[in-house]
């Protein structure tokens, strides 16, 4: 299934100090590129 935008921007995820950041707010005053990086081993 694939999600769509407003689950995609009211997803909150954590940046890299560990602050909770909501995806719809990175995209809010300008565009976006999302990438996902899986870590393996």
């Amino acid at each position: 299934m694939t999600p769509t935008v407003p689950a995609l921007a009211a997803t909150t995820l954590s940046d890299d100090e560990g602050r909770p950041v909501r995806l719809g707010d990175l995209w809010r005053d300008r565009p976006v590129v999302l990438a996902f990086l899986r870590h393996w081993g």
